[in-house]
C-alpha cells in the first residue's frame, strides 16, 4: 500500500452547509471549516498543500489553502481551508484548483445533504472525500460509524476507527491505482516524476521502490514454489534459483533443466497490478536474451498482492531482435563522438502481437 492514512490523524465528517457551498444567499464565506483536533499532525500553520478530492469513485489533485486561528496566546485552532485567489493556484506553472473551489463547482445546487470527510497520509497529504446522502458511500460510512448527523470526529480511541481505516485506505487506493502502476514503472527505470501528479511524491516514490523489492522477491519464491512442484511432478528434471541466498545481479533469476536436458534461463517478471502492466527489461537482459535466443523464458507473474497468477512467455527474443541492432547502431553514432549509453530501460507492451504468453496459471498465494 503506497498511501495510508497518518497514525495521528483524526478523522473528521460534517454535513456541508450553504455556506460552504457557496450556495447561501446571506453569506460570502469563502472557506470550508475543518475541526479542532483533526489535523495536530501539521506543524505549519498557514501553508498550501497538495490535496486530493475523491468523487464519485474518481480523484482530482488539487490545493488545500490551509489556515489556522490564532489564538491570543500564540496557539492555534479550528483549521479552515480557503476559496484562495487565483495567484495562489498554480503548481510548476499549472493553473490548479483549490479543494473549496472544486467542491462548489461540483455542488452547484444544495437539493441533497451533502458531507465532507477529511483526514491526512502518511506523506502528510490531505485526503478530502465528498459524497451526499444519497449515496453508497454514505451508506456504507454510516453503517461503520453509526448515524454521522451534522458533525463527527474519530479517532484511534474509537471502537469504528479500524473498520474506517480500511475502508477508507481501499477507497484511497482503488481510485489511485493508475497512480501506483505508474510508480511502479518509476521504480524500476529511475524516473522521479509521474503523469498521474503534478507534483512529483518523493515519498511515495521511496515507498513504491520497497514495495517494488518486496514484489520481485515474492515473485520468485512464487516461481520457486511452482518450479519445485514441476519437479516433484517430474515436468522438468531440475531447477537452480540463483538469488535464492542473495542478489546476484545475473540477467536471469532460474536456471531450469529441462528432461531432455535442455537448460533454460528464465526471468520472473512480477507485478502486484495486472498481467498488462509492461515488463522492464534492461539492455544487458535483452543482450543475453539475444544471444540464447530460444533458451530464455519470461515468467509473468502478476495480482501478486492478491490472487497470484502466472504467464510464460517463450519468445521475449523477438524483442531482443529488435531491440539489440537498433541499440547497436545508436551506440555506434555516438562513439563516433567519443559518447556512450551507459545502460536503458526498455518498456514491453505484454499485449504485444509479436509476443508469445502461454494460458493463465493459478499460484497458491499461501504456499
Amino acid at each position: 500500500m503506497i498511501n495510508q492514512v497518518h497514525p495521528n490523524c483524526r478523522i473528521g465528517i460534517k454535513k456541508l452547509s450553504d455556506a460552504d457551498l457557496g450556495t447561501s444567499t446571506t453569506s460570502n464565506q469563502t472557506h470550508i471549516g475543518l475541526f479542532d483536533g483533526t489535523l495536530d499532525f501539521i506543524d505549519i500553520e498557514h501553508q498550501i498543500i497538495s490535496s486530493q478530492l475523491i468523487y464519485s469513485n474518481r480523484v482530482i489533485e488539487l490545493l488545500s489553502l490551509l489556515d489556522f486561528i490564532e489564538n491570543p496566546d500564540g496557539s492555534f485552532r479550528s483549521p479552515k481551508i480557503r476559496k484562495g485567489h487565483e495567484n495562489e493556484l498554480e503548481i510548476n506553472h499549472i493553473r490548479v484548483n483549490s479543494v473549496v473551489r472544486e467542491i462548489r463547482d461540483i455542488v452547484t445546487t444544495s437539493n441533497s445533504n451533502w458531507y465532507l470527510l477529511w483526514f491526512g497520509l502518511e506523506n502528510n497529504e490531505l485526503i478530502f472525500f465528498l459524497f451526499n446522502e444519497t449515496s453508497t458511500d454514505f451508506q456504507e460510512i454510516e453503517r461503520i460509524t453509526g448515524r454521522i448527523g451534522t458533525r463527527k470526529q474519530i479517532d484511534n480511541t474509537s471502537s469504528e476507527f479500524n473498520a474506517l481505516i480500511t475502508y477508507l485506505n481501499n477507497k484511497v487506493d482503488s481510485v489511485n491505482l493508475e497512480y501506483y502502476e505508474e510508480l511502479e514503472i518509476a521504480s524500476q527505470t529511475g524516473t522521479e516524476k509521474t503523469t498521474k501528479r503534478l507534483v512529483p511524491r518523493v515519498r511515495d516514490i521511496e515507498k513504491a521502490n520497497q514495495l517494488f523489492k518486496e514484489t520481485g522477491m515474492r515473485g520468485e519464491e512464487l516461481l520457486y514454489q511452482y518450479l519445485e512442484l514441476q519437479k516433484t511432478n517430474n515436468f522438468i528434471r531440475d531447477f537452480k534459483w540463483l538469488n535464492q541466498s542473495k542478489e546476484t545481479g545475473m540477467p536471469y533469476d532460474f536456471e531450469i533443466i529441462e528432461n531432455d536436458r535442455t537448460l533454460k534461463f528464465s526471468d520472473a517478471k512480477a507485478t502486484r497490478y495486472k498481467f498488462e502492466q509492461p515488463i522492464i527489461l534492461s539492455s544487458g537482459e535483452l543482450r543475453f536474451i539475444e544471444e540464447n535466443k530460444d533458451n530464455y523464458l519470461i515468467h509473468r507473474l502478476y495480482s501478486i498482492g492478491e490472487e497470484p497468477k502466472m504467464r510464460v512467455c517463450d519468445n521475449i527474443h523477438t524483442v531482443s531482435d529488435i531491440f539489440i541492432p537498433n541499440y547497436n547502431t545508436f551506440n555506434s553514432s555516438l562513439n563516433a563522438e567519443r559518447l556512450s549509453i551507459q545502460g536503458v530501460k526498455l518498456a514491453v507492451p505484454t499485449n504485444l502481437d509479436l509476443l508469445n504468453f502461454e494460458t493463465e496459471i493459478l499460484l497458491n498465494a499461501n504456499a
